[in-house]
C-alpha cells in the first residue's frame, strides 16, 4: 500500500474525489471503495465533513496493484486483457511516484 504523506506536504491538486479518480482511470467510484476495503488505498484525513479525498500517487499505485493481481482476467469479472492499458497503468504509477 502506498502511504499518504502528511496533509501539509500534499499539493491540493493531488487530492481527488472518488468520482474524479474514477473518471481518470476509467473505472467506477465503487472500484475506489473496493480498493479501500482491500487495503490498497486509504483516504487522506482532511478537516471537515467534505467528501473523502484520495492522494493521486496512491490511486495510481492502487490501480497498478489491481492489474498485478489479475484485474485483467475476464474469469474474475475484471476488464478484458489490454496490455497497452496495463503498461499505461504501470507508467502512470511510475511517473506519479517520480513527480511526488
Amino acid at each position: 500500500m502506498f502511504h499518504n504523506p502528511p496533509l501539509d506536504q500534499i499539493d491540493p491538486e493531488d487530492l481527488w474525489t472518488a468520482k474524479q479518480a474514477a473518471e481518470f482511470f476509467q473505472i467506477t467510484p465503487e472500484t475506489i471503495r473496493i480498493w479501500v476495503h482491500r487495503g490498497y488505498l486509504t483516504d487522506v484525513d482532511v478537516v471537515g465533513n467534505g467528501p473523502k479525498l484520495y492522494y493521486r500517487p496512491a490511486l495510481a499505485d492502487a490501480e497498478y496493484k489491481t492489474w498485478l493481481n489479475g484485474a485483467d482476467r475476464p474469469l474474475r469479472g475484471g476488464r478484458k486483457r489490454d496490455l497497452d492499458r496495463k503498461r499505461q497503468a504501470r507508467d502512470n504509477a511510475t511517473a506519479v511516484r517520480r513527480a511526488a
